[in-house]
């Protein structure tokens, strides 16, 4: 009686997730996304263009990624709730004995958010890679997001910030905020029989949260996170795509996809590969 029990709730589930995935591709196709990047400079900088670690995430960097061409920058940061500050860092903070968080320096003092916009922020974009939303709880996520809406208040940054986490129901309380919000996903190797159901799953929770685009990981070159049959699952859906591997054959692929809107190249060290894009003869350029 068990196992037949059991045997009937696996069949209800499979027809579940199967209506469910039917369901959400039928109205996937309706969805616009008229509001989202959407030009031919598709190769943002990560972290900005450094010659050594430490320079990540300065202004340095950023401000010569932006004199190479570069018009986007993904920048990595931390919401520090006893001090209501935004924080430019991709190391998460150390921890003191009496519970004082201790971050990594930029050009020799703490950098936030709101110093660094100042400085870099106009007419460029920034996707924000918000390493700590999903472990903060809604009611300091309020607090955060009333902190975001003082920050971007000038010159239209508003417009021009993509944030990017983990957790899609908490990611969805930005997108009601008013800013532009990024699912981050990780696909399995297409290589992986699991790979079509992990896409599919992640589509569906793009789905039914208030999310802009997605954030996914590439992969490798020979065996992709994003490779053909995950991008035609996910087809319609903006990709924000990272770690992408220093090929230029690649690049070109990718830039006439049109659901890839932003690309970032891997490296530890950068290369400039700001000259890649679609803007040749382009008005938008």
């Amino acid at each position: 009686m068990i196992k037949k029990v059991f045997f009937l709730i696996i069949i209800l589930l499979i027809v579940f997730y199967n209506a469910t995935v039917l369901y959400v591709d039928k109205n996937m196709r309706s969805r616009q996304h008229a509001n989202i990047y959407d030009s031919c400079h598709k190769v943002w900088s990560s972290r900005g263009f450094y010659k050594s670690l430490e320079e990540r995430n300065s202004i340095t960097s950023m401000q010569s990624a932006f004199s190479l061409g570069y018009i986007g920058e993904e920048v990595d940061l931390f919401y520090d709730v006893t001090t209501d500050r935004f924080i430019i860092s991709h190391d998460r903070p150390k921890k003191l004995e009496n519970g004082d968080l201790i971050y990594s320096k930029k050009d020799g003092s703490i950098l936030t958010l709101e110093k660094f916009l100042k400085v870099v922020g106009k007419e460029h974009y920034f996707w924000l890679d918000y390493k700590n939303l999903g472990r903060i709880s809604d009611e300091n996520t309020d607090k955060a997001i009333a902190r975001l809406l003082e920050i971007s208040e000038f010159d239209s940054i508003r417009e021009r910030l993509y944030i990017e986490g983990s957790n899609p129901a908490r990611l969805s309380m930005y997108t009601n905020a008013g800013f532009r919000t990024i699912f981050g996903i990780h696909p399995l190797y297409e290589s992986s029989i699991l790979s079509s159901f992990v896409a599919r799953t992640y589509k569906i929770a793009y789905y039914f949260n208030n999310i802009s685009a997605l954030a996914i990981n590439y992969g490798l070159l020979d065996d992709p996170n994003y490779g053909l049959d995950t991008q035609n699952i996910l087809k319609g859906i903006p990709a924000f795509i990272f770690h992408i591997p220093n090929n230029e054959k690649l690049l070109n692929n990718l830039l006439v996809n049109k659901d890839a809107r932003v690309l970032l190249v891997d490296g530890a060290i950068k290369i400039n590969r700001s000259g890649i894009n679609l803007c040749k003869g382009n008005a938008d350029q």
